[in-house]
């Protein structure tokens, strides 16, 4: 991840890193994300399922809850078919997390 331009973090059984949004109401803002660390135990043949996001980044529809995550976070669930194997796993994941927060309708600020 750090390779792909996110610096990973260990936090209570998930990995955190910054990303970027590129579009919709988080444009421009660094935003915090995760995933499980079970989740990436079998990456990258069996992808994580799960983004983890601050509770103040809403989506208009979204299937979520709150496991594996500490106060005032969710995980939304968003399939992530990585097939392209041209493109390294990380950047990948990367780049699916910023199509996700591309989605979201209010402000994390």
């Amino acid at each position: 991840m750090t390779a792909a331009g996110a610096t990973v973090r260990a936090e209570d059984g998930r990995l955190l890193f910054d990303v970027l949004a590129v579009g919709g109401a988080l444009a421009g803002q660094w935003v915090p994300t995760g995933v499980s660390l079970t989740e990436v135990q079998a990456w990258p043949q069996a992808p994580p399922h799960w983004v983890h996001l601050p509770d103040l980044v809403v989506f208009e529809a979204t299937n979520c809850d709150t496991t594996d995550c500490p106060p005032g976070w969710r995980r939304h669930s968003r399939e992530f078919g990585f097939t392209d194997t041209s493109i390294p796993p990380a950047k990948a994941w990367l780049s699916h997390v910023r199509g996700l927060l591309s989605l979201a309708t209010k402000s994390a600020a």
